[in-house]
């Protein structure tokens, strides 16, 4: 029986309503008894760590990491960008257990995954999803080592687990929106048939916000925090609905047998093997985001994806 992995971003630390989004998501997933991998970024956490009711809610699903501070400069392409893989390594560690100034980029504190290992005490934290999918080799080495044992960004599988290096590579999200459209449901009907293990991506904000909350890092770190504008009620209404759907027919699915929901990772993996090719697509997939949203083009990153795919370059 194939997999149907729920998973959701939990980012926007920024909009007051992107608490109440995430609240209702919870709730919805409790009534129809469906647990999924909640990525939660290290200012976020620090949001709901004075939220119990939340706390709550979220001590029912697996907890992911999702970064310290998600969209705040540097992101983790750029201050992973040196050209000594080592010293990508060292900061990648210091930044992912630091509490990021979310307008100076600066380390100030303890934090990122620290927070969410102390407000989850009996959670492993295990799983990561880079923002924008935009992964480097030695940041995710770096969070192998505290912990990390579960990458959902790289793209380098579509349709089962595959092994390398100490981490176990999970398939590419099939849709990170959800509007109730024929597509969306041709596309989850067709990833579950197809796919060992579909794995299914939704951030919350969107259905509250019209556009996205981290715009006002495109350009740099702002002079302060300015909230998005909101989408009107009706039309978040309308998503909350579309979206309770979706779990009815995942339910309905789950309970006929059909597809297996759950958030057990352990599961049979292949040992990756991958051509320069592939990785040339993977390190292409990963430069994207900061490319397209926020200007930014590596200089060294390629030569990271070397350093860690050796294989594939000989």
């Amino acid at each position: 029986m194939n997999k149907l992995l729920l998973t959701f971003d939990i980012e926007d630390f920024i909009n007051s309503n992107a608490i109440e989004a995430n609240r209702i998501i919870f709730k919805l997933l409790e009534k129809y008894e469906l647990n999924a991998i909640l990525f939660i970024t290290g200012h976020q956490a620090e949001n709901f760590s004075t939220n119990p009711e939340i706390l709550d809610l979220i001590k029912k699903h697996e907890i992911g990491f999702h970064s310290s501070s998600h969209s705040v400069r540097p992101i983790i392409q750029e201050f992973s960008d040196v050209k000594s893989y080592n010293e990508a390594y060292n900061i990648s560690i210091q930044r992912e257990t630091s509490h990021i100034n979310p307008l100076t980029g600066q380390i100030e504190e303890d934090g990122g995954i620290n927070i969410l290992k102390e407000i989850f005490p009996n959670k492993r934290i295990e799983s990561f999803r880079a923002p924008g999918m935009s992964w480097t080799p030695p940041h995710l080495e770096a969070l192998n080592d505290i912990g990390i044992k579960f990458d959902f960004s790289s793209g380098i599988t579509t349709s089962e687990p595959v092994s390398y290096k100490k981490v176990i590579f999970f398939p590419y999200t099939f849709l990170q929106s959800w509007d109730g459209s024929l597509y969306d449901y041709q596309c989850l009907f067709y990833t579950i048939l197809t796919r060992k293990v579909a794995v299914f991506d939704l951030h919350p904000s969107q259905l509250v916000n019209k556009d996205v909350w981290d715009g006002i890092y495109f350009k740099g770190n702002p002079p302060y925090l300015s909230e998005t504008q909101k989408r009107e009620a009706s039309q978040s209404k309308s998503l909350f609905h579309k979206f309770e759907d979706l779990l009815k027919v995942v339910n309905f699915l789950k309970k006929m047998g059909l597809v297996k929901v759950d958030t057990n990772l352990n599961l049979p993996s292949k040992d990756l093997i991958t051509t320069k090719s592939e990785i040339d697509n993977c390190y292409e997939m990963s430069a994207r985001w900061p490319r397209k949203f926020f200007n930014y083009n590596p200089k060294y990153i390629y030569l990271h994806f070397q350093d860690f795919f050796e294989d594939a370059f000989k």
